[in-house]
């Protein structure tokens, strides 16, 4: 049996959660609903990435007792561009150290570009951000990574990087 499980906390992620849904018929469920994980082979974790995790990540794959014959992927959507090496590599490091060796060491990993919408940000993220946004405006260009120049270029904004065609690499892999 086959589950897409997605953590989405305004939308995007779940955004691409349906459309690889609807690509390859396999249902889709947000990761609170989820009642047991065990009776799946082939899991699909689609998580936004919120204050250096991966959003209900743990929590939900921290349920398989056994990771054995099973194929496991995660992709992360997240608003810095995913093609930057830095970027992979800090987002792979966080979530190495989200889940146990087990599990981590049998997963692919897929980075996805989400988007944001500063006007639908409940107060905490607002804060969080402007917090963010102040700190990253203050160094200098060489001290920046995609991470930083992503929240300084959409600051306030509401932006969509959604490109459902990134899908395509997961898709190959389910298959």
């Amino acid at each position: 049996m086959e589950i897409i499980i997605y953590g989405s906390q305004y939308g995007t992620t779940e955004q691409y959660a349906q459309e690889l849904s609807k690509r390859n018929d396999i249902k889709a469920e947000g990761y609170d609903n989820i009642q047991d994980i065990n009776q799946y082979d082939t899991i699909i974790y689609l998580g936004a990435l919120y204050a250096g995790s991966v959003l209900g990540m743990k929590k939900t794959l921290s349920k398989i007792d056994d990771c054995s014959g099973k194929k496991i992927i995660i992709a992360t959507v997240g608003l810095a561009d995913p093609n930057d090496k830095e970027n992979r590599d800090t987002i792979r490091k966080r979530i190495k150290g989200q889940l146990s060796d087990d599990v981590f060491n049998n997963v692919t990993i897929y980075f996805l570009r989400g988007g944001i919408d500063y006007s639908l940000l409940n107060l905490k993220h607002k804060t969080m951000m402007a917090f963010i946004y102040r700190r990253a405006k203050k160094l200098k260009e060489d001290e920046r990574n995609a991470e930083v120049d992503a929240i300084v270029e959409t600051y306030g904004k509401k932006v969509s990087f959604i490109d459902f065609d990134s899908l395509n690499p997961i898709i190959n892999e389910i298959k």
